[in-house]
């Protein structure tokens, strides 16, 4: 069964962008139209070709994650300086929704031991999708602490929260609380999925739950002192 939904969501959010770009190319083809109308053509074919590119690399992604082909090279990682080149990546989106990033980084925390690709993507993942998430003029914030043995990065937005019923389903490749807006702002319903997978990989642990005052927290768990097993390809 869950082999079948899978083929059947694939199918479905690939056939969307191809039906799109397919009448867009015949319009064009049929011609003539205004430069204008053919520009704008061909930015909303530009759209959904990048839309569908992002949903095949997600794709490689996490086969390669279920299958544990993906190396896990732990390095000592700032967390400072891959939340700068995260927000540097995303202030174009951030920008154009007004919104900003609060960070808050103790320096005795400001670095972990984790695989430095991985740990961009989990962030910018968390980020996206709280950016997504978030109204416009909003803030999100991010906290590092420790608790006990482990290092907690938390994601905090202001957006609508999520409901209880899709609390727990929300890691699933796929599960869209709010499938329109996803897709509005380039969602493919696989970030929160590879999150989960790659917090794993590192022996972590991710978890969603309501924000005080509303909006959505995402916490990511990483030991301090990862155990020597995963310190090779799984």
């Amino acid at each position: 069964q869950v082999r079948r939904d899978f083929v059947a969501n694939i199918s479905h959010e690939l056939r969307t962008p191809l039906t799109a770009i397919r009448g867009y190319v015949e319009a064009i083809l049929e011609g003539p139209l205004e430069p204008t109308h053919t520009n704008q053509f061909l930015e909303v074919i530009e759209r959904h070709t990048t839309r569908m590119e992002r949903l095949v690399t997600d794709l490689l992604q996490l086969a390669r994650l279920d299958a544990r082909q993906e190396p896990l090279n732990l390095t000592d990682c700032s967390i400072k300086s891959t939340l700068s080149n995260v927000t540097t990546e995303l202030s174009p989106v951030f920008n154009k929704k007004q919104q900003q990033v609060n960070a808050f980084v103790p320096d005795d925390l400001s670095s972990i031991t984790a695989d430095a690709e991985k740990l961009h993507t989990i962030l910018r993942n968390l980020l996206e999708n709280a950016i997504r998430h978030s109204p416009e003029n909003s803030a999100i914030e991010i906290n590092v602490t420790s608790e006990g043995d482990h290092t907690l990065l938390r994601v905090s937005d202001r957006g609508e929260g999520i409901p209880e019923t899709d609390i727990e389903r929300i890691f699933e490749r796929f599960y869209q609380v709010d499938r329109a807006r996803s897709k509005r702002f380039g969602g493919t319903g696989l970030g929160l999925a590879i999150v989960k997978h790659m917090v794993a990989l590192h022996g972590g642990k991710i978890w969603a739950e309501d924000r005080t005052g509303g909006g959505t927290v995402f916490t990511a768990s990483f030991p301090s002192n990862p155990s020597p097993d995963i310190l090779t390809t799984p």
